[in-house]
Order: C-alpha cells, then sequence, then structure tokens
C-alpha cells in the first residue's frame, strides 16, 4: 500500500466520483483507477462500485474508509513535522546545563537566540556535570553548557563560551567588606557556606590544603539560592561563581592569592549529527561570546 494510492481512494469517497477525484489529485483518471485497482488486489477486494448516481462504498471500502483516514491525517502530521523541523518552526531544543551556572549571562546567550530562531521552543535541564554529560551521550540532550575542565569524554566536542572567576560572597556586617578583593588567606578559620554541588569544590578544599588555610563549614547544601540566602542571613560567606549572585547583592568580593576561575563551555556529541537548531543553537552562541572556532577536547 502507497500514501498516494490512500490519498485517491479517500478522494473518490469524499467526492464519489473518478472524475473530480482525479482533478482534485491533479492526475489523469486511468492513472488514478489503475492505482485504486491495484490497492483493490492488494487489500484481496472491491473498494468502490462506479453507479449512475455515483461512485459507492463497498462494504470494505466503508470498513477501511477511518483506517485509510486515519492514515492520511498522520502521513499529513508527518509531513508538517518534517517541514517544520526544516524551519526551525515548533521545533524543541533540548540543552543540559550545568547546576552551579548562573542565569544572569547565559540569559542574554539564550535571548540572542531567540531573536535568530522564535521557532524553536528551548528546554532547559539542569543537572550535576557528570549527569549533565551522560543525559548527552545517551541523546536525551541535544547539547550542554558546562564547565568542560579537566576532561571530558573523547566523544565530546567543546566550545569554549566564557570565563567566569569566583567571588567570595561576605555576609552583612562582615570585617572584610571594607576590602576591594579578598585573599583565600583571609578566610582562614571564617565559618561558611560549604556548596555541595560546586564542581570545583576539591579544587578549592586542596587550595586550602596547601596554603594551610583552615575553613569551617557552619552549613553544607546543595541549592544554589539557599546558599545566597544563607549567606545573608550571616551564617558564613560562600565562594560563589561571579556570574551565579543574585540581582540586588552587593557584598561579592574577587577572590584572590589567588585567584579561581572556571571556563563554561558548550559541548556536544561527535558521534551523531545535530539537527538544524542545534546547529543553530552553537553557531549563535559562540558568535555573541566571540568565539567562532570549535576545539575538540
Amino acid at each position: 500500500m502507497e500514501m498516494h494510492q490512500v490519498r485517491y481512494f479517500l478522494a473518490v469517497a469524499e467526492t464519489h466520483s473518478f472524475t473530480r477525484a482525479a482533478e482534485r489529485c491533479r492526475v489523469s483518471q486511468p492513472t488514478l483507477t489503475a492505482a485504486i485497482k491495484k490497492l483493490e488486489n492488494e487489500l484481496g477486494g472491491p473498494l468502490l462500485l462506479r453507479e449512475r448516481g455515483g461512485s459507492k462504498l463497498t462494504p470494505l471500502g466503508r470498513m477501511i474508509l477511518p483506517r485509510l483516514q486515519r492514515i492520511e491525517e498522520e502521513s499529513r502530521c508527518i509531513s508538517l513535522a518534517a517541514e517544520n523541523h526544516r524551519r526551525l518552526k515548533q521545533v524543541p531544543l533540548r540543552v543540559g546545563v550545568l547546576n552551579t551556572i548562573g542565569p544572569a549571562r547565559l540569559s542574554g546567550h539564550l535571548a540572542a537566540f531567540r531573536a535568530e530562531a522564535p521557532g524553536v521552543e528551548i528546554e532547559l535541564h539542569a543537572g550535576s556535570r557528570d549527569a549533565v554529560l551522560q543525559r548527552l551521550e545517551e541523546a536525551e540532550i541535544d547539547l550542554a553548557i558546562t564547565n568542560a575542565a579537566p576532561s571530558v569524554p573523547d566523544w565530546c566536542v567543546v566550545s569554549p563560551l566564557y570565563e567566569e572567576r569566583y567571588v567570595v560572597l561576605l555576609p552583612p556586617g562582615h570585617r572584610l567588606e571594607a576590602k576591594d578583593t579578598v585573599r583565600l588567606a583571609d578566610l582562614s578559620s571564617q565559618p561558611y557556606v560549604d556548596r555541595l554541588s560546586c564542581e570545583m569544590r576539591e579544587q578549592v578544599s586542596a587550595l586550602c590544603a596547601v596554603r594551610e588555610v583552615s575553613l569551617y563549614a557552619s552549613y553544607r547544601t546543595e541549592r544554589e539560592d539557599w546558599v545566597q540566602s544563607l549567606v545573608a542571613a550571616g551564617v558564613g560567606f560562600a565562594f560563589l561563581p561571579e556570574d551565579s549572585l543574585l540581582l540586588g547583592i552587593h557584598s561579592a568580593r574577587p577572590l584572590v592569592e589567588p585567584e579561581l576561575q572556571r571556563t563554561v563551555s558548550l559541548v556536544r556529541s561527535g558521534d551523531r549529527t545535530a539537527p538544524p537548531a542545534a546547529r543553530l543553537f552553537w553557531q549563535t552562541l559562540l558568535a555573541r561570546a566571540g568565539r567562532p572556532r570549535a576545539a575538540r577536547a
């Protein structure tokens, strides 16, 4: 059974005329008749009867009519979905985002893509670095935005977007608020809020060990909003990526001696072809970041 046979049969069923059906389908009447005859042979019986008052359905024709109508409707939906996909209309794009990346800076990149492709519907899926990369490998997402350091699997294609420094978020009235920058040594023995979801947490701990800086974790939490709320409540300080700061917070100071930063990158799978929306997303964000070249990690 072929789709043109289904369309020809449905046209005759609707118009009750082989002649009008052929005109509607823009084929000759012999071509339409031959296609319906072939369909009847495949199904094992006549589907239409030619009578003086017009063509009528046989019992077999009446039985299969609603089924063929559903097939034809599904075919139209598939064609429409494919056309929308090609034209980037009503196309879903699944983007995984490292859960410690703040929305402030990234929102501007997403807005730029929205201007380029208003018909693409973006789904943002936040998670840990390992979880985001696993979902990318399993094709549950199309792209990832994450910290690619220190290494990623060989199947990953990585392009840096921007660098982000770490700052020290101080509670109200802290003695270090008068400083423009904060050294790691200045924080020794100070109570702090431990960000359990930070992918650079072990690196910070190693730096403290090397420099003999002792930190007392008064609270530990995976929630970024809780971290900042606890600091605001005076529980302790916290290390945060600069673009994760909530609006209106002014008690953050750059961390120096040593400085600490991370690179936020776009990541895609090199094992499969990216869909058109994902390719445009990649190009738009890299152009906005001024990084047109991609590198394989």
